[in-house]
């Protein structure tokens, strides 16, 4: 019998490969159109379902933030990570910028 803590599906999968799939969802999603692509990408390479991926991808944002786990919370969450890369992609051109300025 597995415990609470691994899916019965994908009791060969631990914590830590959870994370390693939820640090690759949050790696791709700034480069692909959603989080569905992301997952769907993540589960090729993790050989387990692109809802799965997903959805540990949920637990994790909802765990991080303390949300309440939902659809639209999922979005939203996808939202927000977009966001943070976008801002510190915005924050590395502008440290390049300034550098550059400098004689």
């Amino acid at each position: 019998m597995s415990t609470p803590e691994f899916d019965r599906r994908y009791g060969w999968i631990d914590p830590e490969i959870r994370e390693l799939a939820v640090a690759a969802v949050r790696e791709i999603l700034p480069h692909v159109r959603s989080l569905w692509a992301a997952c769907n990408k993540v589960s090729q390479q993790f050989s387990v379902h692109p809802n799965t991926i997903k959805n540990w991808y949920q637990k994790a944002v909802a765990d991080d933030e303390g949300a309440p786990q939902a659809g639209s919370n999922l979005e939203l969450a996808a939202a927000r990570e977009q966001l943070r890369a976008l801002q510190q992609l915005n924050a590395d051109l502008v440290a390049a910028l300034k550098d550059r300025a400098r004689p």
